[in-house]
């Protein structure tokens, strides 16, 4: 009899009583039903079809039809079992051979399933061997399937939709998914979008990912434009198993929306939820309202919540006294009380990210709000960068600086000029905290308010400034960046675009040439390192990076300072790694062509070193190859000679460095 094969679909010739037989074609032994009927041979055929294209619940309906004449065929229940756990075959590029994968995960082990058990009951000897074998093996994929989804964040919302259309083209759904999910997204809520959620996974390890956004997802959202894209494969496994969740979780709901095509072409499972027209008027606001009801707290905000509780166990007796005090009183006053004193604790241990927004969070409680304005300033202060280069002049002597009265003077080696810089002095915003380098340098005040160079533009709550762009940190932990062209060299500025998924950002390092490549990192509040480059900028070794306090970028090069004291520094290629508790400071410098690189070191006692050689003491700052002394003198390093001089008196010293 002829069969085909439910890998690879080529045909197996198979001799009357044979219940095993291996492809010739792909080379995977496989079981063979024991009817000997011609139509459900034919069914079998057309069922293997939809099993071997990943059509999972096609092919389980017609395998369950087989078996209404034949409850003993042992090859259907292990079929059914197939597209219960979306089995397919995939060709190992080591080995060359097919190994198996699973698409659909289920939280029970495939031995309790009645379709094995039933399998195993209906096999023969040859059947029996080789459906243990595999199972064995399915076994072992679902448990990392699920230790590795154990270990993902959780969602707020799923949103599934086509990618590509037979052509291999963008799909309309696409695009109409993303636009929603930046929305979504910007609202605080955390969403699964496969675009860009697994943007940096191979197709084979997706599913532990899908599935643990599906599990964890209290919304999902179907985008699409035709019946056949929302019936597709892929899209109906995702949806499809999100109905099976629902059926377990009455606080899960799938929300269907549709363009360009007619309500009544929604697929029967969801003709009893409401579904939306995203081409109605005022269709986003109802959209996100509703979510806000469903999710009253997105992901983001309750991690930053759970995470600063964590902290206040750690505050001490007193916060545990007032907890209980709250807890019998129920006076209202008591209960932001050991909120209050974990804000408080986080600004006494300098950490000004996060008891800025634990200040946030209490609102006008008690002095909050003084609270916050004040933790926001030493933060700003932290990061603050006294010195700008501007980069189309990058090798003169041309330099901008603060001084210690908080305005800004150029200073130009060259003509000995040392001027004021109209516009940048006290004003009603107060005096000039940072500067980042560009076309004419951006000033960041006390206040938060930041002056974009030679723009109008002006940005409000920020922390920190970096780059030509320019970047900014906001308060909240977001990344902004200007989309105003500030210069002609000036890169566009689509290479930013993932920094708008940043959150619980801490601190920005930036290193490049506007035009060429350039790169940005992002600290965040757990010690991790985000990162975003411009095309062929190379690679910047900080992806394992974990625990980080503070990171030095300059010439290409990276050092990162991690809470436990250890410093990680990029050394051609790789990275290096020992502890210290001494260093304050690191910068490497040396282009990262040129395998001779020298390493600056500050000592928390203020002693500086070239390469383990003391040069100055009493310094209190170190960055870009700039070292300021407690009393106000620049010192400027020197590459070519490594070497520091002095280069100004007088520059601005803020408290946050003593």
């Amino acid at each position: 009899m002829i069969f085909k094969c439910k890998i690879c679909g080529g045909s197996l010739d198979v001799n009357i009583g044979e219940r095993t037989a291996i492809c010739e074609y792909c080379g995977v032994e496989q079981t063979i039903p024991s009817f000997i009927d011609i139509k459900a041979q034919e069914i079998y055929n057309i069922a293997n079809n939809y099993l071997a294209h990943n059509e999972f619940d096609k092919a389980e309906n017609l395998y369950a039809q087989i078996l209404i004449d034949n409850k003993s065929d042992a090859d259907a229940y292990w079929n059914i079992l197939m597209c219960r756990y979306g089995v397919t075959y995939v060709k190992d590029p080591a080995t060359e051979k097919y190994i198996p994968t699973c698409n659909r995960t289920l939280y029970a082990p495939i031995f309790n399933d009645e379709n094995y058990k039933n399998a195993i009951k209906y096999a023969d000897e040859k059947q029996r061997v080789l459906f243990e074998a595999n199972a064995r093996i399915i076994d072992d994929i679902q448990k990392g399937i699920l230790s590795v989804s154990r270990k993902e964040k959780p969602f707020d919302i799923f949103i599934s939709y086509k990618e590509t259309d037979a052509n291999g083209a963008r799909t309309k759904d696409s695009i109409t998914a993303q636009d929603l999910y930046e929305k979504l997204t910007a609202e605080g809520y955390k969403v699964f979008f496969s675009r860009i959620t697994l943007e940096d996974k191979i197709g084979t390890e997706y599913e532990p990912y899908i599935y643990a956004a599906l599990a964890s997802s209290k919304v999902m959202i179907t985008v699409s434009s035709s019946k056949e894209n929302l019936e597709s494969v892929w899209v109906k496994n995702e949806w499809s198993r999100f109905l099976s969740f629902m059926g377990k979780d009455s606080e899960k709901t799938l929300v269907p929306l549709y363009i360009d095509m007619d309500k009544s072409d929604m697929p029967d499972d969801f003709v009893h939820m409401p579904s939306y027209d995203m081409k109605t008027d005022g269709f986003e606001q109802d959209l996100i309202r509703g979510i806000k009801k469903l999710i009253p707290l997105p992901v983001m905000l309750l991690e930053r919540r759970k995470k600063r509780n964590k902290i206040l166990k750690r505050v001490g007796i007193a916060a545990a006294v007032c907890a209980v005090i709250c807890v019998i009183c129920a006076i209202p006053w008591f209960m932001k009380l050991p909120d209050y004193n974990a804000a408080m604790q986080l600004y006494y241990d300098k950490n000004y990210p996060e008891a800025t927004w634990a200040f946030a969070d209490l609102g006008q409680y008690r002095n909050s709000d003084k609270m916050k304005e004040k933790c926001e300033l030493s933060w700003r202060k932290s990061l603050a960068s006294i010195v700008a280069v501007p980069y189309e002049l990058s090798y003169s002597d041309n330099i901008y600086y603060i001084t210690d009265l908080g305005s800004v003077k150029q200073y130009n080696n060259n003509g000995k000029i040392d001027n004021s810089v109209n516009d940048l002095s006290i004003n009603e915003h107060g005096r000039i905290a940072s500067l980042a380098w560009g076309y004419e340098p951006h000033a960041l005040y006390e206040d938060g308010t930041a002056m974009l160079g030679q723009s109008e533009e002006e940005w409000k709550d920020i922390v920190q400034i970096v780059g030509p762009q320019p970047i900014g940190l906001r308060s909240d932990g977001r990344v902004i960046y200007s989309k105003t062209k500030l210069s002609t060299a000036t890169q566009n500025e689509d290479w930013l675009k993932d920094t708008e998924n940043w959150t619980n950002i801490v601190s920005l390092e930036y290193y490049g040439q506007p035009g060429g490549a350039q790169f940005l990192i992002g600290v965040t509040s757990n010690g991790t390192v985000c990162k975003v480059q411009t095309e062929h900028a190379g690679e910047l070794f900080v992806d394992d990076f974990k625990n980080v306090k503070t990171c030095l970028m300059t010439d290409f090069n990276i050092c990162a300072i991690t809470y436990d004291d250890k410093i990680i520094c990029e050394n051609n290629g790789s990275n290096i790694e020992y502890k210290t508790d001494k260093i304050k400071a690191a910068e490497i410098h040396g282009a990262f062509y040129d395998k001779s690189k020298h390493y600056l070191e500050l000592l928390k006692n203020g002693e500086l070193y070239i390469d383990d050689k003391y040069v100055l003491g009493d310094i209190c700052y170190l960055k870009n190859g700039y070292a300021l002394s407690k009393t106000g003198v620049l010192y400027s390093y020197d590459l070519y000679t490594n070497t520091f001089t002095e280069f100004k008196k007088n520059v601005l010293v803020n408290d946050e460095w003593k």
